[in-house]
C-alpha cells in the first residue's frame, strides 16, 4: 500500500513535469516537441512507478544496461622521463574522458528501455501490487 502512494505520488511529479514541458513547447509553437514532451511524461510516470513498485523487472534491467557503461579500460606502461610521464597523463586523462562518455550514454540507454518497456510492464506491476502478490 505504502509504495503504491509513493509510486503515485513521485510518478506523478514525473509525468507533471513532462507535461509542463510539453504545454510550455506548445505555447511557444512547436507541436512535434509538445507531443514528445507528453509521451516522455507518460513514459516517465510508469517507468518511475515501476522503479517504486519494486515488483518488476525494470529495475534490473535499468541496472544491467548500466553497468555495460563501466568498462575497465587497459594500464599503461610508460618510461620514466617527463615525455613519458607526459604522455602517460594525457593518455589517463583520455581514457577517463572516454569512460565517462561511454557510462553516461549506457546510461541514458538504459532509462530509454527502461521507459520505453514500462509502458507495457506497469499495468501488470500494479496489479499486482493491488492484489498484493510480492515479487
Amino acid at each position: 500500500m505504502k509504495r503504491r502512494i509513493h509510486s503515485f505520488v513521485w510518478g506523478g511529479l514525473a509525468a507533471a513535469l513532462g507535461i509542463a514541458l510539453g504545454i510550455s513547447s506548445l505555447v511557444n509553437g512547436n507541436a512535434i516537441a509538445a507531443v514528445i514532451f507528453f509521451i516522455s511524461g507518460v513514459a516517465a510516470f510508469t517507468f518511475v512507478s515501476c522503479l517504486i513498485l519494486d515488483n518488476n523487472f525494470i529495475g534490473e534491467l535499468v541496472g544491467e544496461i548500466f553497468s555495460w557503461g563501466f568498462v575497465s579500460l587497459p594500464g599503461l606502461i610508460f618510461e620514466l622521463s617527463l615525455d613519458g610521464i607526459i604522455w602517460l597523463l594525457t593518455v589517463k586523462l583520455l581514457f577517463w574522458l572516454l569512460g565517462l562518455a561511454l557510462a553516461c550514454a549506457a546510461g541514458v540507454f538504459a532509462i530509454f528501455v527502461g521507459s520505453v518497456l514500462s509502458l507495457f510492464v506497469y499495468p501488470f506491476a500494479i496489479v499486482k501490487n493491488f492484489r498484493g502478490i510480492e515479487a
